[in-house]
This record gives structure tokens, sequence and C-alpha cells, in this order.
């Protein structure tokens, strides 16, 4: 049972469980099934993501599977209940109690300012940071304000329908929150999986991410998603601007190497803390029990 609903004392239409498991694997059938289709095409043509018309269409057709997948589903497990409590959780931003705001907005970014002064601090690096771009784009709001929505589209908003939209929710109905979390977390990173063989989708990046760290890095991001869900009314609005702060951070924030490390070590650090904190029960408190 969700941490949610354990506050509540009872389940929504939207949190009752099926029996089974097609809840789940109908909805890996949008997020794996339908996205690795799309993007699969783009690796069997070998096309640019970005250069080739194509290759973007297809990215774009691929990132549907998500949304799909969170939408579809939630209305054959819920009906149209399911719907109006999805919509509610994507648009109010009354779930988010005061203080989260600056957890949902200001956490990671801080973590990896911090990354960044610790890895310095320790000799690692001279520079942690190169923020030659993120200067240019602040000289220029217009262009910077298209580049913060075009992140927005590419990541948070479609993705966040569904990992936290709906898988969260099926996995917390099984499972503790810190199982429900790695479950999201696996699942997320295989999602991910094809973007490390496509031709310029890591260019602007400088190339892609090391992968066995950046797996590391979802895994114990997503226990602290779990926690700002579990204590924002289920909000997926605080999920996609917490996916959204983590996103601008890192493209603002050209780190170098020894910061992503460090940044890890520190993540890792905080993920331990909150699950001391609040439980890895349901990572609102010790004190909350399930029904």
């Amino acid at each position: 049972m969700s941490a949610d609903s354990a506050s509540s004392g009872q389940l929504t239409t939207a949190q009752r469980p099926v029996s089974g498991t097609t809840d789940l694997w109908g909805f890996f059938a949008f997020s794996h099934g339908w996205t690795w289709v799309f993007w699969g095409l783009i690796l069997v043509l070998e096309l640019d993501v970005w250069q080739s018309s194509l290759g973007t269409a297809l990215l774009a057709l691929g990132g549907l599977g998500l949304p799909l997948g969170g939408t579809v589903m939630t209305w054959r497990v819920a009906g149209r209940d399911g719907l109006r409590d999805l919509g509610r959780r994507l648009v109010q931003p009354g779930r988010i109690p005061g203080g989260w705001w600056a957890v949902v907005l200001l956490l990671m970014p801080a973590v990896k300012l911090s990354a960044g002064g610790l890895a310095v601090f320790s000799g690692v690096t001279d520079a942690a940071f190169n923020l030659e771009e993120a200067t240019a784009l602040v000289a220029r709001p217009g262009e910077l304000l298209s580049y913060l929505g075009f992140l927005l589209l590419l990541g948070p908003l479609p993705e966040e329908i569904g990992w936290r939209g709906y898988l969260l929710d099926r996995l917390q109905l099984r499972t503790t929150a810190l199982g429900a979390s790695l479950g999201v977390g696996l699942a997320w990173a295989a999602w991910h999986g094809p973007l490390f063989f496509m031709t310029g989708y890591f260019a602007r990046a400088g190339g892609a991410p090391e992968p066995l760290q950046f797996g590391v890095m979802i895994l114990l991001i997503s226990v602290l998603y779990t926690w700002i869900y579990n204590h924002t009314g289920r909000s997926v609005l605080a999920a996609i601007l917490f996916h959204f702060s983590v996103n601008a951070a890192g493209e603002l924030l050209d780190a170098a190497p020894s910061v992503d490390a460090c940044e890890a070590y520190l993540t890792a650090a905080l993920v331990l803390f909150v699950l001391w904190g609040w439980g890895a029960n349901t990572l609102r408190g010790r004190a909350v029990e399930t029904v």
C-alpha cells in the first residue's frame, strides 16, 4: 500500500490493486515496448537524432511511450476516476507544502554545487564547472527560456506521467517505498539504454555519461523522488519539477567528471540520511503505519 493511502486510511480508486501483474506488464508494453520500437529504428537506420528530421521524429514518437503508458493504464486500472486523479496531481501546486518547494527546486542543484566545492577543496580538479554556455544563455533571456522549455518537454513532463504518475503507485501497493523506488529506478535506467547507442544524442553534453555511474545515480535519486512524492500528496507536478531541476542543473552546470563522482557520493549519503530519518517502509516517517 502506498504511504499516501496509509495516511488517509483508505485506498482511492486510482490506487486499488488489480489481480495478477497485468497492470505492470501493460505499462511496460508502452514504456519499453513502444519506446524501443521507435528508438530501435533510429539505431537500425543509423540516424543522427538531432541532424536528421526522421531521427528527431522517431525519438519524439518513442518518447510518447511513457505518457501513453501512464494515461492508458490509469484508465485501464481505475477508469475516469483514475484519469481525473492523475490530472489533478499534474496541475495542483497546492499539493506541495511550502517547505517542500525548496526541496523540489533546490535540493539537487545544491548537491551538485556542493560536489563542485568538494572536488576543488580536495584538489581533484581546479575547475569544477564550465559555465561558458550557461553564461551565454543568461545573457540572452529569450534563448534561455526556450532552452529550459525544451529541457522540460524532452524529459521531465512526459516521463513523470509514467514513472511517478502511474508506476510508482502500482509498485508501492506491492512493496515498501524503498522497494518501489528501486523498481522504478531499474525500469527507468533500462529505458535509457538505447540512448547510449544513438548517434548525436549526447553530443551537446560532450559524450555519453559513464553507464554504471548513470545507472547508480538513477537508483539513488529514485529514492528521493519517492520521498518527495509521498510528502506532497502524490504530486506528479512535484516529480516533474524535481526532474526538471536535476536536468537543468546538469546542463547549465557543465561539471567535470570528478565532480560527477563527488555528486554520486553526496547523493548516496543524502539517500542514507533520508532512509534513516523517514524509514524505508513509507519514506514518510517511522510513526506512519500501513493499513
